[in-house]
């Protein structure tokens, strides 16, 4: 048996941590001095009241190795016959989160039963591989099949977004090459993607509508009409974000479909009117179609 460890980035629905009991390591949210722990102290709607009464730009901070430390021998000490834990994570490139959990790792008698994944993804897109691996080990999979499950997930993936304003990216610092259109944006916006891990730009265009077709068709483009998964994130922007929903669900083969909330982490480096399509192509057998 083994037990999965993830990120509060991952914004997994409530209904899946319960089901396959998984543990969720929580980033944190500052507003100045006040510190709060994403998903457990602050949810997305908080986080909203917060940037609207007081105009502060949110910053962000990893869990510390005492953090991980602690959710791995709770784990050990309440399951004694495990065979290890999966612990999974956002990209390195966007945090410091896989520093801690390997730090933490070390510390522990029982370090090699853990194993320590970098997604290269964040958000619904890690969620969607934390849910796989779930389900992989529900199947009772061997660890090699457990461990193929979210290398061949992120070379089948497609992470396109879009946000309101660059301003969240580069206070953040992760705005990457995208910092190149500060200042030029006005009424275009951008169209970025993750890419190896990291935010890269994509193009930009004129307006909000065509946002919404230009990813669509740059998805299509990519994937072709194999049968996909599909994850949509939104931000404060819900209504517009089901609007997408209901297109995207005329023109993909989809297999499994999940609409949710960006965590409070990555909403205080994207900032309102952000939201996101991840597309992973299923992985098929020789032959079909």
């Amino acid at each position: 048996m083994f037990k999965i460890v993830t990120d509060s980035t991952a914004a997994l629905p409530k209904e899946y941590v319960e089901r396959y009991d998984i543990t969720v390591v929580p980033l944190k949210v500052a507003f100045g001095e006040e510190v709060y722990r994403d998903g457990i102290d602050i949810t997305p709607e908080i986080f909203f009241k917060k940037v609207r009464e007081t105009n502060i730009f949110p910053k962000t901070s990893q869990p510390s190795v005492e953090d991980f430390y602690n959710a791995y021998k709770n784990i050990f000490e309440k399951n004694p016959d495990l065979e290890g834990i999966i612990s999974i994570h956002i990209s390195s490139k966007l945090s410091g989160t896989i520093g801690s959990a390997n730090a933490a790792k070390e510390l522990l008698p029982y370090g090699d039963k853990i194993y320590v994944i970098d997604s290269k993804l964040t958000e619904l897109a890690l969620g969607v591989v934390v849910i796989e691996l779930a389900k992989a080990i529900e199947k009772e999979a061997s660890i090699n099949e457990i461990l193929n499950v979210p290398e061949i997930m992120f070379r089948n993936s497609e992470v396109k977004f879009t946000v309101d304003t660059l301003e969240y990216l580069y206070r953040g610092g992760r705005i990457g090459a995208a910092q190149a259109w500060m200042g030029s944006l006005l009424q275009i916006k951008p169209i970025l993607e993750l890419r190896d891990g990291a935010i890269e730009p994509v193009e930009r265009v004129r307006t909000k509508q065509k946002v919404k077709s230009r990813i669509i068709e740059i998805i299509k483009e990519r994937v072709g009409d194999v049968p996909v998964k599909i994850a949509i994130a939104y931000s404060d922007n819900y209504e517009e974000v089901l609007e997408v929903a209901e297109e995207v669900k005329k023109i993909f083969r989809i297999t499994d479909f999940y609409v949710g909330s960006f965590s409070c982490t990555i909403l205080s480096h994207i900032g309102p009117g952000s939201w996101g399509m991840i597309v992973f192509k299923e992985n098929q057998k020789e032959g079909e179609v």
